[in-house]
């Protein structure tokens, strides 16, 4: 097995459950990552640069299997250029080591931002945007996964992983504490050092469960498929709902508020401190229920944890990784 992105909180994940099954895993690690959780795993570390055609391919070597999971995320502050060397590039890369070492299946990550889903859920079938959202994480995902899908075409086996909001415990703990991710604002929330979040809902995702769905997906995936690696319909909630309610499960009477598209439309200020990518999604219409995911449930025997239970066992590790 090889993976992309295996110190991220998705991808330790996937080398932990690879590992615990007793698959051999190389992973692609940049140098100086917080790498060696990942070696007392039991992974063999490839130091190396996704941006770099030749380090992922002499890191694939002969892998039967891939997983990517790199990826720069929609941050506050994002680099258009920065994006697509490591998003859309990055992941040509990948796709193309897994055609050279002929790779028998390649599972890549993707995102919710870039289908249309304004008026009907988002299930595995649903189409692209015609007018996408122009942020840099969401152009650079967008194309990317139209890549995979015409590789897909052409013969290469690959199939999507589609994760929402992503949070819980990680073998590789400071990663996965790392701006901007849930994990960090469950702690800030907590410590009273966060009390605003955009509102716009969200399908949570615990990342033992996309890494589940990912390692299903290498098993029993189809080419040219997408999976929605989400918990319940019934769990889809805002930040702000999902950071209170973490609040009140850990004892805490500390409460979040919703900062409205309206808000942010009114002052600029808030609207760049929030970022290009969080500030579309506050714009956007989204269906009722959000999403349906059949395919999924049923190809790869997807049961998820509900939110409640996902975040009392994030809370309990984060009270013993970082009281």
């Amino acid at each position: 097995m090889f993976v992309t992105g295996g110190t991220g909180l998705i991808g330790a994940n996937i080398c932990r459950q690879l590992r615990e099954r007793g698959d051999t895993v190389r992973a692609l690690v940049r140098p100086g990552s917080e790498s060696a959780p990942l070696r007392a795993l039991g992974v063999t570390l490839a130091e190396g640069d996704i941006t770099a055609a030749s380090d992922v391919l002499a890191a694939a070597g002969d892998a039967e299997f891939v997983v990517h999971s790199a990826a720069v995320l929609g941050g506050a502050s994002q680099d258009l250029a920065e994006h697509q060397r490591v998003n859309t590039g990055g992941l040509g890369h990948v796709l193309d080591a897994a055609a050279t070492v002929g790779a028998k299946r390649t599972v890549a990550l993707g995102t919710t931002t870039y289908f249309d889903y304004a008026t009907t859920p988002l299930d595995e079938q649903s189409p692209l945007l015609d007018a996408p959202p122009n942020d840099p994480y969401s152009v650079s995902k967008r194309a990317a996964f139209v890549e995979t899908m015409r590789r897909a075409a052409e013969g290469l086996d690959v199939c999507v992983v589609i994760p929402g909001g992503t949070f819980g415990p990680s073998p590789v703990p400071m990663r996965a504490l790392e701006p901007p991710s849930y994990n960090l604002r469950i702690r800030l929330a907590l410590a009273g050092e966060l009390d605003h979040a955009v509102h716009f809902p969200i399908p949570w995702s615990y990342a033992a469960d996309v890494a589940a769905i990912t390692v299903a997906a290498l098993d029993r995936g189809v080419a040219g498929e997408k999976y929605l690696a989400f918990a319940s319909p019934q769990d889809v909630c805002s930040t702000a709902e999902f950071l209170n309610r973490a609040c009140e499960l850990a004892g805490s009477d500390r409460r979040i508020r919703d900062i409205t598209a309206a808000e942010l439309d009114a002052d600029p200020a808030l609207a760049d401190e929030i970022g290009p990518s969080l500030v579309a999604l506050a714009r956007r219409r989204f269906p009722e229920p959000y999403f349906r995911d059949p395919l999924t449930r049923s190809r790869l025997e997807h049961v998820p944890l509900r939110l409640d239970e996902a975040l009392r066992r994030t809370l309990t590790w984060l009270a013993v990784e970082h009281p």
